[in-house]
């Protein structure tokens, strides 16, 4: 509760300081490769009043690149896009085969976007659909952030992971999956080398074995 108070009080903090417009945070976000371009998804913070329990919704657009994508979905939403909120970027392994460079280089060179983004493939499905198997808003962030900490997933937000793609190094993601119960779950590492997905380790350690 404590950690969702702190993240509603910008938007607090925007109407005590007379700011008219609404705005429309986002918490997470989504992208899918398509046949012609990419998907985007976005999930919607919303609470109709304060006594309202916080809930998402989601909307998804399509465009031939990233800020095709943003563009889209900002003229979709009912006031200013709000970036800074997202706490989790989810890729498809289709993406994630792709340079992700482009990717991270836009979203981490926009001052909206926290810091602490987090970036995860999703593995065996669509990124849209793992989105939108989370319960409550911020479940994914506080999964990830749960098992940096405990190590059993590597600490690599997007923007880190970026510095290690520019100096040519290696950079190591979680990777999630949506389980035989229908749950999402962690899927282990994605490895990535030179801009692209390399392999996926098993889910144990991050020198774990490679998956076939």
């Amino acid at each position: 509760m404590k950690k969702r108070l702190k993240l509603l009080f910008p938007l607090l903090f925007l109407l005590l300081c007379g700011c008219t417009r609404e705005v429309s945070p986002i918490s997470a976000l989504s992208l899918d490769k398509m046949d012609e371009g990419y998907r985007l998804t976005a999930e919607v913070v919303r609470q109709d009043s304060p006594d309202d329990a916080i809930s998402p919704s989601y909307l998804s657009v399509t465009g031939s690149d990233l800020p095709t994508l943003v563009n889209n979905l900002s003229n979709m939403l009912p006031g200013e896009l709000y970036l800074s909120h997202a706490q989790v970027l989810l890729i498809s392994e289709e993406v994630a085969a792709k340079s992700i460079m482009p990717l991270a280089d836009y979203l981490c060179q926009d001052n909206d976007v926290r810091l602490s983004l987090r970036v995860a493939v999703v593995r065996g499905g669509a990124a849209d659909e793992l989105l939108q198997k989370s319960s409550e808003v911020y479940a994914l962030s506080e999964m990830l952030d749960l098992a940096a900490r405990n190590g059993t997933l590597p600490d690599m937000p997007l923007y880190r992971a970026a510095e290690a793609l520019h100096a040519n190094g290696t950079a190591i993601l979680p990777s999630l999956y949506i389980d035989e119960f229908d749950q999402v779950a962690p899927a282990g590492t994605a490895v990535f080398s030179e801009e692209r997905l390399s392999c996926f380790l098993d889910g144990k350690e991050i020198g774990g074995s490679t998956h076939a």
